[in-house]
């Protein structure tokens, strides 16, 4: 199978904070001005009281986010506190599932380079990764930040981790992380001119293409254009695939946006030109302006109101395929033309395979041992009681996963003339790291889709 992937990626430090490391950072700050930055927080960071605002805002209540750094002396600040002592790992999302599709089996994978690929190409393990710019086809380019080593600092957080908050002592519900984001180039949403014409010619061969990146666009910059301009070329450029090739299958993971209205905006477009969407439980909540169901109802990761969720943002917007991935379980709700129940059951079931396994080793899967590589783990038993909990109110089918949990059951249904695919994850219960399992799970998923749609 042959791929595209755009638009963006970077460098991750990964750093798992610590209560130590939350009491020294908010005796640094004044008392008075964290509260004021936790009463108008707007995803943007400004000053360290304001990324403290967003971390432990998300510790709280063990969700995830991404915030955008305004203010160059804390990039500073962070680089010399917590580069050393972070993981360096791939990062962006177009990056991290290019790598989990070669990885584990695909043939090419092309993808955009952006920033310094000298230091990011290093931590590629796939073997099949084209670069625009270093094929024999006389494409010359000059990328967009060619020497600009792009970091995005990655907060991990586990479960349990105690720390004191204005004299309240807080636990955190569950593990997740915070990104504090400093990038001026994937904010542009930039295309290597490379990549671009190159795609051109290589989509009349490629089975699929995997598009993100979307999350990082601002809503206005310094020069006073906003995110529609920006995100115009990437939307010209994958309507060209679909036109040179009727038979691409076009995946877009969405992310998390700094606002609602640019989530539900980027969503609506890509539900015209994509076959599937993904995200997690944070940001269908994001989405509020299409499904009207209040965010704080997607915490608890109910299987009946991400259903509810999916079921009205596909009728209100023509998408084919949407894919909830949440720590406990995975749901997929689609149409007869995109897929079978069986298919799908079978992808999602390879996504969760190898996230599983990414979990337990930060390394993927050798995918002829994949089966028994995750035979240590277990279902999540809140997961399965979601699976009851929908079967519960939809007609459907058990569809055995032929995982390696043998009694453990996926579930299909039909909601009104919607489908709907129901799994519990394999749980990890001491991860290395929550990042990028969004990503493995949702490229590990459509590339076995796509191999399932062409066999």
């Amino acid at each position: 199978m042959k791929f595209l992937c755009g638009y963006n990626m970077n460098l991750d430090a990964v750093y798992s904070i610590t209560g130590e490391d939350i009491a020294e950072l908010l005796a640094s700050v004044d008392p008075a001005v964290l509260l004021e930055s936790f009463q108008h927080s707007s995803s943007n960071i400004n000053s360290i009281s304001d990324l403290l605002a967003g971390l432990v805002g998300c510790m709280q209540e063990g969700t995830g986010a991404e915030w955008f750094i305004q203010d160059m002396s804390v990039f500073i600040f962070l680089m010399e506190h917590f580069y050393e002592r972070a993981v360096i790992r791939l990062g962006g999302n177009m990056a991290i599932m290019a790598n989990v599709m070669s990885g584990m089996g695909a043939e090419e994978v092309v993808i955009n380079p952006v920033g310094d690929v000298g230091s990011i190409r290093p931590l590629m393990s796939g073997e099949s990764m084209v670069f625009p710019e270093e094929s024999d086809n006389d494409i010359k380019s000059t990328f967009k930040g060619d020497k600009e080593k792009i970091v995005h600092f990655v907060f991990d957080f586990k479960k349990g981790l105690h720390f004191e908050l204005f004299g309240k002592n807080i636990t955190v519900p569950r593990e997740n992380r915070f990104i504090a984001t400093y990038d001026n180039v994937n904010t542009e949403l930039y295309i290597s001119p490379a990549f671009e014409d190159y795609s051109r010619e290589y989509v009349k061969v490629a089975n699929g293409a995997i598009v993100s990146g979307f999350n990082q666009l601002r809503s206005v910059y310094p020069d006073g254009s906003g995110p529609v301009e920006k995100f115009e070329k990437a939307r010209s450029l994958m309507r060209e695939w679909k036109e040179l090739n009727s038979d691409l299958l076009v995946h877009a993971e969405l992310g998390h946006f700094s606002t609602t209205e640019l989530a539900v905006f980027i969503f609506t477009e890509l539900s015209g030109i994509a076959d599937s969407i993904g995200m997690n439980e944070d940001e269908i909540a994001m989405l509020f302006g299409i499904h009207s169901i209040p965010e704080e109802r997607f915490q608890g990761m109910d299987s009946s109101i991400i259903v509810e969720a999916c079921v009205k943002c596909i009728r209100a917007t023509g998408l084919k395929k949407m894919v909830v991935h949440t720590r406990d379980l995975i749901v997929s709700v689609f149409r007869d033309t995109v897929s079978s129940c069986d298919h799908e059951i079978q992808s999602l079931e390879f996504g969760i395979m190898c996230a599983a396994f990414f979990a337990a080793t930060g390394k993927l899967p050798v995918r002829s041992d994949l089966r028994d590589s995750v035979d240590e783990f277990s279902r999540s038993e809140y997961g399965l009681e979601q699976v009851m909990r929908l079967k519960a109110l939809i007609e459907g089918d058990d569809v055995h996963a032929g995982s390696c949990v043998g009694s453990d059951m996926g579930w299909c249904g039909k909601y009104g003339d919607l489908n709907v695919c129901i799994l519990p994850t394999l749980i990890c219960d001491d991860p290395i790291s929550t990042v990028g399992l969004g990503d493995t799970v949702m490229a590990a998923t459509f590339l076995r889709w796509v191999e399932l749609l062409n066999s």
